[in-house]
C-alpha cells in the first residue's frame, strides 16, 4: 500500500506547489506583486523577468520540500508522527510562499518608485452602476440539489442507525488503515450529514460574496473589462457547486463505507479521485480565467493606463485594509479569488462566525 501513500501526497501537493508558483501569472494585469502597474507595463521585460524568477524559486524550493516530506513521512509507519512531517511541511510552504511574495512585492515597489513615475499617465477609475443587474453568478436554488442528497442521507442514516458497528473507524492514515476508532454515537454516526450540511452552507455564503464582491473595472476598456468580470464570476460560482457537490457525494460515500466496509484501497482511490478532479477544475479554472478574468480571450489593446490602485491600503500587498471604503469582500492583489476588507467589522464578525462553527461542530462530533 505504499504506492497510496506517494500517490496521495503527490495528487495534493505537487499540483498545490505549481498553482503557488504561477500566482503572478494569474492576477490582474494591471496588478504586480500587489502594486498596480499599466497593462503596458506589465507586459515589460523586468516585470516579466519578475515573474519568471518568482515561479523558479517556488518551484526548487517547494519541490525540494514535498521530496523531503515524502521521504520523511515514507521511513515512519505511526500516523501520528507521518502526520507531524506533513504539518511541518505544510507551514514550510506557507512561509516560503509568504516570504517569496513579501521580497518580490517590496522589490516591485522599488522599481516603480525608482523607474516607472516618468512613463505612466495618470491613473483614472471606472464604475458601472448596472452591474449588479446582471447574471453574475448561479443561483443558490440550485443548491437543492445538496439539500436533497443530504436528506435522503439522513434518513438513510436514521433507518439504518442500529445496523452501524458499535465500533467506528473516524480517521485514516496515508495508507487508508483505520487510526482512530470511536464508540457508537449520534455524533459519531451523523459526522458525515452534519459535515455535508455545514459545507453546503459555506459554499452558498461563497457563491453569495462572489456576487457582492466590489465591482473593479479597468479603465481605457471598460466594457470588455465588465465582460471579463462576468466570465470570472460565473465560471467560479460554477465550479464553486461542482466542487461542494463532489464533496457532499465524498461524505456521503463516507457514510456508506461506516456500514459497508470497503477495501482501504478502494477508500482512498475514491478520495484521491475527488481531491484531483477538484484541483484539476482549480487548474483549468486559473489557467483559462486568471484573477478578475485576465486570462479571458477577449480583444483589446494593452493600456498604458495606470487605474486607480489604491496601493496604501494594500498591506504588504496581500491584506486589504481601507475604513473608507464600505466594501467587506474584495479581489485578492496576489493570488486568486477574494479577500475581506479587514476595516470592516463585518467581514471579521463573518470569518469568526465561521471559524468558531467549524471548530464548535468538531468539538460536538468529538
Amino acid at each position: 500500500m505504499q504506492w497510496i501513500h506517494f500517490v496521495m501526497l503527490g495528487v495534493m501537493f505537487l499540483p498545490i506547489t505549481l498553482l503557488i508558483a504561477f500566482t503572478p501569472y494569474f492576477t490582474r494585469r494591471t496588478e504586480s506583486f500587489g502594486i498596480t502597474v499599466s497593462e503596458e507595463v506589465f507586459y515589460s521585460e523586468p516585470l516579466k523577468r519578475m515573474r519568471r524568477n518568482f515561479a523558479a524559486i517556488i518551484i526548487i524550493v517547494q519541490v525540494g520540500l514535498l521530496a523531503i516530506c515524502l521521504w520523511g513521512t515514507s521511513l515512519v509507519q505511526d500516523s501520528a508522527k507521518q502526520a507531524t512531517w506533513m504539518i511541518i511541511y505544510i507551514f514550510a510552504v506557507v512561509i516560503v510562499h509568504f516570504i517569496a511574495l513579501f521580497y518580490f512585492h517590496n522589490k516591485m515597489k522599488k522599481y516603480k518608485a525608482k523607474q516607472l513615475p516618468a512613463t505612466v499617465k495618470p491613473s483614472k477609475m471606472s464604475i458601472d452602476t448596472s452591474f449588479r443587474k446582471q447574471k453574475l453568478v448561479i443561483s443558490n436554488k440550485w443548491y437543492w440539489i445538496h439539500a436533497v442528497i443530504i436528506i435522503g442521507t439522513a434518513i438513510f442514516t436514521a433507518i439504518s442507525y442500529d445496523r452501524f458497528p458499535d465500533q467506528i473507524p473516524f480517521q485514516y492514515d496515508l495508507q487508508g488503515n483505520p487510526t482512530t476508532i470511536r464508540d457508537k454515537s449520534l455524533g459519531t454516526v451523523y459526522m458525515p450529514v452534519i459535515m455535508q450540511a455545514m459545507m453546503t452552507l459555506l459554499f452558498i455564503f461563497i457563491n453569495s460574496m462572489i456576487y457582492r464582491s466590489k465591482q473593479q473595472v479597468d479603465t481605457d476598456n471598460p466594457e470588455i473589462s465588465l465582460s471579463k468580470n462576468r466570465i470570472f464570476r460565473m465560471r467560479n460560482s460554477v465550479f464553486n457547486l461542482i466542487t461542494s457537490l463532489l464533496l457532499v457525494l465524498l461524505f456521503n460515500f463516507m457514510q456508506f463505507t461506516m456500514l459497508y466496509p470497503v477495501d482501504a484501497g478502494v477508500m482512498m482511490a475514491v478520495v484521491i479521485a475527488v481531491v484531483f478532479l477538484v484541483l484539476l477544475g482549480v487548474a483549468i479554472l486559473y489557467f483559462t480565467t486568471g484573477q478578475g478574468g485576465s486570462r479571458v480571450k477577449l480583444q483589446a489593446e494593452p493600456s498604458s493606463v495606470e487605474p486607480y490602485g489604491n496601493d496604501e491600503s494594500w498591506k504588504l500587498g496581500m491584506f486589504y485594509f481601507d475604513p473608507k471604503d464600505p466594501a467587506i469582500f474584495v479581489e485578492k492583489r496576489m493570488g486568486y479569488g477574494w479577500t475581506i476588507n479587514h476595516a470592516r467589522p463585518m467581514a471579521w464578525f463573518l470569518l469568526i462566525s465561521i471559524i468558531g462553527t467549524i471548530v464548535a461542530v468538531s468539538f460536538l462530533i468529538s
